[in-house]
């Protein structure tokens, strides 16, 4: 076996300096279909090297290094096939007035092509560290500050799809970056419903607007009601509230662009929004959509925040609240001014902010 290899690789170096790559390419194939002798890398690529091997070669490096997902990974991939390339680059040493064996340019070309994908990701990476790393801040140090710039990132966006897209990115860390504020409206909102519902809590069927994840429900359950149906703009929040088990409906709705279904209409024993009605997220005059959607009898619970960037939209809100009490659609039960609402984001703020529970029974 050793003399065979020694007069293979032999005729292969015959064949390679008489510079006939047809027949060096032919034998090279035969010899390892006929023989099944093991031909070593450099080989391969000083002898039968093409375009299109260099090509598929290096559509597979770079889907790997696409598939990169962390700055190690990312350096890593990209010298590893930065090494790899350069290595295929180096020409053999040519004698005097002879051309070389295989012309590199495909491989040279391929290179260039690669460093410029290296170069778009590196600005594609850049940006969209730009622009969401406020959203996964809590994974690295869940702390205030970054909480607050998360909030306050949220602010930028103009646009219901910036927001649903604010919050499709948020929705990983957002029960831990609201526990984080301090967040009690979900239980403010619970315990005031509880106080005031008299009915079978087990059979009673709560909507859930704008759910979220579930913290609502989470504390509803824990107060006896077992039936809960959600709506909210993002997929993953209400991805996340699917997961809870709590909900045994949960529909994609964007509040105020999109009415809610038709034969929702007096179909709940009681409707909590908690959170969305704020400057910003969804107008005053959805409260009209809950009242329809509530049995009579039912209960509407709803929060607001009561700081200072949100004083237009709540006074906005009461006088909506109030022409329809006027109008005999329902009837107020009560309204909780809460002074630790949550802790401030507000650059002009410090402490915590104040908010309100209300609480209405549809006539």
């Amino acid at each position: 076996m050793q003399q065979l290899a020694k007069i293979t690789y032999y005729k292969i170096k015959c064949i390679r300096e008489e510079n006939n790559l047809k027949e060096y390419k032919r034998f090279f194939m035969a010899e390892k279909e006929q023989r099944k002798l093991p031909l070593s890398l450099k080989d391969f690529t000083e002898g039968i090297a093409s375009p299109v091997f260099y090509t598929v070669v290096g559509c597979f490096l770079v889907l790997l290094h696409r598939l990169s997902v962390s700055p190690i990974q990312f350096a890593a991939v990209s010298v590893l096939v930065l090494s790899l390339f350069l290595q295929c680059e180096r020409r053999k040493k040519k004698d005097p007035g002879r051309r070389p064996l295989v012309k590199w340019r495909p491989v040279s070309s391929s290179l260039h092509v690669y460093i410029y994908v290296i170069a778009a990701d590196c600005v594609f990476y850049i940006r969209k560290r730009n622009q969401t790393s406020v959203y996964i801040m809590s994974a690295v140090a869940n702390t205030f500050e970054n909480v607050k710039a998360v909030i306050l990132s949220a602010h930028k966006n103009t646009t219901s799809r910036d927001k649903v897209s604010f919050y499709d990115s948020w929705a990983e860390n957002y029960d831990q970056d609201v526990a984080v504020l301090d967040y009690r409206a979900p239980t403010l909102a619970a315990n005031c419903i509880s106080s005031h519902f008299s009915g079978d809590r087990e059979g009673a069927v709560v909507l859930d607007v704008a759910c979220g994840t579930g913290l609502v429900a989470t504390q509803l359950k824990k107060l006896g009601f077992g039936k809960f149906v959600g709506i909210d703009g993002s997929e993953a929040m209400l991805e996340l509230a699917r997961q809870s088990g709590l909900y045994q409906d949960l529909k994609q709705i964007m509040l105020g662009e999109e009415p809610l279904p038709i034969q929702w209409v007096d179909s709940f024993d009681v409707v909590v929004i908690v959170g969305a009605l704020s400057f910003g997220h969804v107008p005053p005059a959805v409260v009209r959509d809950l009242c329809k959607t509530t049995k009579p009898g039912g209960y509407i619970c709803m929060t607001t925040r009561s700081n200072q960037d949100n004083l237009e939209y709540k006074g906005c809100l009461d006088s909506e609240l109030r022409q329809m009490e006027n109008e005999g659609l329902w009837t107020c039960l009560e309204v909780t001014e809460v002074e630790n609402w949550e802790r401030a984001v507000s650059e002009h703020e410090d402490g915590y902010i104040s908010g309100a529970v209300y609480l209405y029974k549809k006539l």
